[in-house]
């Protein structure tokens, strides 16, 4: 009767764990086409220097390229970002890019192994130290809702080993928030929202403090 009580326990959690592998909504590839620095998870990357084995002079930046180290490659689909100047590590468990503008180009990437079809695609953007609803413009249209929904995005052109990637590109701005976390996802549930950990995220700084120039100055030259 034990044995028969645990196995019924076991196929409850396999079905729970199931079931909320179907509504789990994945992220999606996003970077900024102005300067950033790539934040990684060091669970899954490294940084390699100069004259080391797995070093590629093609993919430097300065003396020290990325590498990622569960698929043992170079994570191409990092060096997208057309203005990628360097890396720091994060253990937060999610890779970010870091820029310090209110208004950029953001480009969706949905680079993969396979050709697919990125449906119920949005956008949605987290306001940090907003006093009131910030004003969030896409595309030159001005949105009073957080969570901004996109057309499909086919992917089905083949870039380097084997892998896919196309992407589009998305004018954003925004007042009234110091910076702002944007994230690309499908919404399965359709329910607007994304409660998940991002595979990637752009985190965008806007505090025009003094200290500003000089911090993203330092961090620059650390990848000249």
């Amino acid at each position: 009767m034990l044995s028969t009580n645990k196995g019924i326990v076991l196929v409850l959690c396999l079905g729970l764990a199931q079931a909320g592998a179907a509504i789990a909504e994945p992220s999606y590839l996003i970077y900024p086409s102005v300067p950033t620095v790539f934040r990684y998870d060091v669970n899954r990357y490294e940084v390699v220097g100069s004259g080391q084995e797995k070093f590629n002079s093609s993919y430097a930046i300065g003396n020290f390229m990325l590498w990622d180290r569960v698929d043992g490659r170079i994570p191409y689909e990092v060096y997208g970002a057309p203005q990628l100047i360097g890396f720091e590590p994060t253990a937060g468990g999610t890779s970010e890019f870091v820029t310090y503008n209110d208004e950029f180009d953001l480009i969706v990437d949905g680079f993969g192994s396979q050709p697919y079809t990125i449906g119920n695609l949005y956008l949605r953007f987290w306001p940090y130290s907003a006093q009131n609803a910030p004003s969030l413009t896409i595309d030159g249209v001005t949105s009073d809702r957080l969570t901004v929904p996109l057309a499909s995005l086919e992917v089905a052109t083949m870039v380097q080993d084997g892998y896919y990637s196309d992407t589009r590109v998305h004018h954003v701005s925004w007042a009234g928030a110091s910076a702002m976390e944007i994230v690309a996802f499908s919404d399965k549930d359709g329910d607007g929202r994304y409660t998940g950990t991002p595979a990637f995220r752009i985190v965008a700084r806007y505090t025009p403090v003094p200290t500003q120039p000089t911090t993203w100055g330092k961090v620059k030259s650390l990848y000249r």
